[in-house]
């Protein structure tokens, strides 16, 4: 991709994304009843490998997580990862009871429900404002993962291309200054093609 196109894109998928999470962080806000925020500490291309993350020390964070993902496809095909420490599952389920059929874990549950409010309230700005068509699939909880973020994208994205585009913020709550959940964007560059005709890029 050449180098005045991909500064068209990121400034395109920049302010789209600012739209989307400050109306996720609305979203959770809600559900959360507090006031939270988000620090956008990362955006752009990069090529597929092992360690293209390293030097982004905030996806590097010690211990397992919790991980949620959701397919994103339409016009421009991706995934979105939400990454949950223990303290952080523990304050957004706090309210959430226990079920009595051990089969059913609805504290799980509702994570994955927080997951795809999150998900939804940025694919329909990044829909509106990209002017294209984006859909998000069923929320997966992939469980507990110990091993590196970029690994993990490393492995979902190495058979669609060489270069992805990533987005990441961590959320930020008033009353809970201990936790900061990580909301992951990856978009396939592939199929930002679709956006060439809009009159931002010219």
């Amino acid at each position: 991709m050449l180098n005045g196109m991909k500064k068209a894109y990121e400034k395109h998928l920049k302010a789209a994304f600012e739209s989307g999470y400050t109306n996720a962080a609305l979203s959770l806000s809600k559900m959360a009843k507090d006031k939270i925020f988000y620090n956008n500490f990362h955006l752009g291309f990069h090529k597929l490998d092992s360690d293209f993350l390293k030097q982004h020390g905030l996806y590097n964070r010690n211990g397992g997580n919790m991980l949620l993902t959701t397919e994103i496809f339409g016009d421009i095909t991706g995934k979105s990862y939400l990454f949950l420490s223990d303290k952080e599952f523990e304050v957004l389920t706090a309210g959430v009871p226990e079920s009595k059929d051990p089969k059913v874990n609805f504290k799980e549950e509702f994570s994955k429900e927080v997951d795809n409010i999150l998900s939804a309230s940025v694919i329909t700005r990044l829909s509106n404002e990209l002017k294209v068509k984006m859909y998000g699939d069923i929320p997966i909880l992939v469980g507990k993962v110990n091993g590196e973020i970029e690994d993990i994208i490393n492995d979902d994205f190495k058979d669609q291309g060489e270069e992805i585009y990533i987005n990441s913020i961590s959320f930020s709550f008033e009353t809970q200054p201990v936790i900061s959940p990580i909301f992951i964007w990856v978009v396939n560059t592939h199929t930002l093609n679709v956006l060439k005709p809009q009159p931002a890029l010219l």
